[in-house]
């Protein structure tokens, strides 16, 4: 019984070195890539609600793009370009927004190198934008946050995406609805580091 219980503990063990050394190839340094979904809210959560409700697929969005990892301990930071697609429904019509995201995100390994959260500053350029018809400023800011959880050289996280700056657009004026329209989103992504 001794002896089971032993080498019960010693392939514990080892098991455990194992998927260390795993995680621990997504948490050092390195380059990569990364793709995900997105969902684009206007702010107005309650209605937003409903109209996942009725048609979710209505503003489901997709973003790729690559990043750089930094460790420094249990603080990194992961620079990122990303390519990104937002779809909004106005009115029953959707429309599509295109940018280049690039956050600089400062992250923190919360229960050691699997599981982490982060947050940053992002700059906005709009490549094309179908709900601003007219001429509009093609640079913003804004900021992201969220969790991450590291498996080997594939991580998963969760975030937050807004935008600032004077890129709400009223939509009376545009569209004859109502109230006002700030892109901000919520993105599930998958990354892959080399």
């Amino acid at each position: 019984m001794k002896k089971i219980l032993q080498l019960t503990l010693a392939m514990a063990g080892l098991l455990f070195l194992s998927v260390t050394q795993q995680v621990y190839a997504q948490t050092s340094g390195g380059f990569g890539i990364r793709g995900g979904v997105n969902y684009n809210s206007s702010g107005q959560y309650f209605k937003d609600a409903g109209l996942a409700w009725g048609n979710p697929m209505d503003n489901v969005g997709f973003n790729l793009g690559m990043f750089g990892k930094v460790n420094l301990g249990p603080v990194f930071l992961r620079p990122e370009l990303n390519y990104t697609q937002v779809r909004s429904e106005v009115n029953s019509e959707i429309f599509k927004t295109q940018l280049l995201d690039a956050p600089l995100l400062l992250g923190v390994n919360v229960l050691g190198p699997i599981f982490s959260v982060f947050a940053g500053p992002a700059m906005h350029y709009y490549i094309q934008d179908e709900l601003r018809p007219f001429e509009f400023d093609k640079w913003n800011a804004g900021y992201q946050f969220g969790i991450g959880l590291n498996f080997g050289n594939l991580g998963l996280d969760l975030r937050y995406q807004r935008v600032l700056n004077g890129q709400t657009i009223v939509i009376d004026d545009v569209f004859t609805g109502n109230g006002d329209f700030a892109l901000q989103n919520l993105m599930l992504g998958l990354s892959i580091k080399f």
